[in-house]
């Protein structure tokens, strides 16, 4: 009985990740997914748009990492309360340690209380809820809301 609760439990609350795009090509020896022209990934409330997306995948063949890269457009859920809306050129994101690297002109919105952030990097991380801000050559922008 005990098997079929935690079935029935993970069968509801998982999440698949969907994929969209012109162009798809796998490397089983590499274990990467490439998936080129509007690329369209989601999962859940997380959606990237982006030229191109990489999927590297662990031996067990679940998603490692997924790489965005050109005109990335991205939505992305942290958490219940916390959901960001941005772009940038480049975006990392590690499945495994939750890390979200987004490198280049990047720029973040959290749309609950529409504060923003611009930098040359920012990196989230989806399980710590840590962020952090490193400007290059502009200095970074933060905009936060004061009552």
């Amino acid at each position: 009985m005990r098997f079929i609760i935690l079935f029935l439990a993970l069968f509801l609350y998982a999440e698949e990740l969907k994929i969209r795009s012109k162009y798809f090509s796998y490397n089983p020896e590499k274990r990467l997914s490439l998936f080129r022209n509007d690329v369209n990934a989601t999962k859940g409330k997380d959606n990237i748009l982006a030229d191109e997306i990489k999927i590297f995948f662990k031996e067990d063949k679940k998603p490692l990492k997924i790489i965005a890269n050109g005109h990335v457009k991205f939505i992305l859920a942290l958490d219940k309360n916390t959901t960001y809306k941005g772009h940038t050129d480049k975006l990392t994101y590690n499945l495994v340690n939750g890390d979200i690297i987004l490198d280049g002109d990047s720029a973040i919105l959290k749309l609950e209380t529409n504060e923003s952030v611009k930098a040359n990097k920012i990196i989230l991380n989806k399980n710590t809820k840590k962020t952090e801000v490193i400007g290059a050559k502009k200095p970074i922008e933060i905009i936060i809301k004061v009552k």
